[in-house]
């Protein structure tokens, strides 16, 4: 595998081993998309994150 220098993504060497599917309405899509393009980011990466602080913050009660 190559490395990835532009902090998106799976870290280089992981490998995908689950999916969250998620339904919302296609104007609230449009507008999550069109915001994380703005500031550059992955609707992914933000979600996995989101996920992962979810879980800490439950972990730390």
């Amino acid at each position: 595998m190559h490395d990835k220098s532009n902090g998106c993504g799976r870290p280089p060497g992981r490998k995908k081993t689950a999916k969250i599917e998620v339904v919302v309405e296609p104007h609230i899509k449009k507008a999550f998309m069109d915001l994380l393009n703005e500031e550059g980011k992955a609707a992914s990466v933000e979600i996995r994150c989101w996920i992962r602080e979810y879980i800490k913050s439950k972990n730390e009660l």
